[in-house]
């Protein structure tokens, strides 16, 4: 063979993300990519502080697209944002962010299946078992 051997040429600078965040089919491109965003900025307290600029340019989208998905995460559970203020003037100052855990959760909420629903097999993804949907009654 030679020296054509595969290697990595890479830059050895990473940060760490979770499988299950990539696993998530409920998620848009859009959350996916400003989780990611701010998971780069993350600390070693798992606290984060990038502007909404920040993520907006670094996610390649517009900043009220930015501030949409921060409020859709946070909803979704995902994220956990807290408001800070400038001593000084009491003005705004970027957010402080803290990344929760991306894995569906496998409790039975309200009678509704809580997992990844897989769409084209029609069946959900839980953590310990998957649930069929059937389309009509046995």
């Amino acid at each position: 063979m030679g020296n054509d051997n595969l290697r990595d040429g890479r830059v050895k600078n990473w940060f760490y993300l979770e499988n299950d965040l990539l696993d998530r089919e409920d998620l848009t491109i859009y959350e996916k990519t400003v989780y990611i965003v701010i998971a780069r900025y993350i600390n070693g307290e798992n606290k984060a502080f990038p502007s909404y600029e920040t993520i907006a340019k670094k996610g390649s989208m517009a900043k009220v697209q930015a501030m949409r998905v921060v409020k859709s995460l946070t909803q979704k559970g995902l994220l956990k944002k807290e408001a800070r203020k400038n001593k000084n003037n009491k003005g705004s100052t970027s957010n402080l962010y803290t990344l929760l855990n991306p894995k569906t959760k496998n409790k039975n909420n309200n009678g509704k299946r809580e997992g990844v629903y897989h769409r084209y097999r029609g069946w959900y993804l839980t953590d310990t078992l998957t649930i069929p949907i059937l389309k009509r009654p046995i």
